[in-house]
């Protein structure tokens, strides 16, 4: 009789759970399965939840960027459902720059660490969607960022033009120069024998050297078929450039003061060339009247960064800046005409060998490897 009493109340007990189980399941997943007694029976399984719905934050597309932002104006903005921000942007001069960062994107704020000089989106970011017109209200108290929802937003891809490496090999350039090319070597500074060395582009080896002076980071040849055509040279953190000539390394004038740190000289024809200040950020437009006087600054060009290698060809200055080239003409006015960039790399000379540009630059990965590096870039 005791064991019989046992097991009624085990079957009562069972019951209770599943009667429990059956009415409560979970919200939002399959119910509960009831629990089995020692000699009870399984519960059923509860009804499915309702479907969770997911809002899209309205901030997701392209825009264009109809309030004024920063010197460096940006124009297209990418926020994409990767939850990377794009930033196309050009200067009053036409100099253009692409950014891309990581973001979190929610139904009304924007959040990155990174600060872009052509947007200034900087931490935890408000906006709001009205009529396609997209307010971010930034995080610096500056003021708010207004862009159109756009469909004719130009691609990333075609806002910079991407070059491609065709050769490439190392020197033993202890830091960043400007180039030249002589029609046969390339030439560039090495400052710890202070020699300009004369570089072979098919097999990369030292063919010669012309002793200098100075800290010639920045050396051109001068445009001219004459054979006693010059070399200019520039020297550190100077304010002036030097003139010798070639074919025999003899003194030939010193430039008129420009801006300090001359880190570019572009020879356009006998006399006359560019010269890039990184100090004063500025390029000169200079013309020689050696040897009876130094010369004359024609006129300047202010930038609102560091140009570093210049040359010039057909008729166009080729600029350098970080990762960029700009192919600027000069006359009636200055503007950019095109924009490329060599991804991943920091470009310090340029100039052209007949057919190809060369860079001077380091890779991203390895600062510490100066490269000449040849690229698909053409006249």
């Amino acid at each position: 009789m005791q064991k019989r009493k046992y097991y009624n109340q085990v079957f009562i007990f069972s019951m209770l759970l599943l009667i429990v189980s059956s009415c409560n399941p979970e919200d939002g997943e399959d119910g509960a399965m009831g629990a089995q007694g020692e000699q009870g029976i399984q519960g059923e399984q509860g009804p499915a939840g309702d479907d969770v719905t997911l809002t899209t934050p309205a901030a997701y597309g392209t825009w264009e960027v109809i309030s004024e932002v920063g010197s460096d104006v940006a124009k297209y903005v990418y926020i994409n459902e990767d939850n990377t921000l794009e930033i196309l942007s050009e200067d009053q001069l036409g100099f253009k720059r692409a950014e891309r960062t990581n973001v979190t994107v929610s139904v009304n704020q924007i959040i990155t660490n990174d600060l872009y000089g052509s947007i200034g989106i900087f931490g935890i970011n408000n906006y709001e969607v009205s009529d396609d017109i997209l307010t971010i209200t930034r995080s610096n108290d500056s003021d708010p960022i207004i862009m159109q929802r756009s469909t004719t937003v130009p691609a990333p891809s075609n806002w910079i033009n991407e070059l491609t490496v065709l050769d490439e090999g190392n020197t033993a350039w202890d830091r960043d120069v400007d180039i030249a090319f002589d029609g046969t070597y390339l030439l560039g500074l090495n400052s710890n024998g202070y020699n300009i060395e004369q570089i072979n582009p098919i097999d990369f080896n030292v063919e010669g050297i012309i002793p200098t002076t100075h800290s010639a980071y920045a050396v051109e040849i001068e445009k001219s078929d004459a054979a006693d055509k010059q070399l200019f040279q520039s020297s550190n953190g100077s304010q002036i450039f030097h003139s010798y000539i070639y074919s025999s390394n003899t003194f030939n004038y010193t430039s008129l003061d420009l801006g300090a740190w001359i880190y570019g000289i572009a020879s356009i024809v006998p006399g006359e060339l560019w010269a890039a200040s990184g100090s004063e950020k500025t390029l000169y437009h200079y013309w020689a009247h050696e040897p009876i006087s130094p010369g004359e600054i024609l006129g300047t060009i202010t930038l609102d960064f560091q140009p570093r290698g210049l040359d010039y060809r057909d008729g166009f200055l080729y600029v350098t800046e970080g990762n960029r080239i700009h192919k600027c003409q000069t006359s009636p006015e200055f503007k950019v005409i095109e924009s490329y960039e060599l991804r991943r790399h920091n470009v310090t000379g340029i100039t052209y060998d007949g057919t190809n540009f060369w860079l001077a630059a380091t890779s991203w990965n390895d600062y510490d490897t100066q490269k000449l590096i040849k690229v698909d870039l053409t006249l």
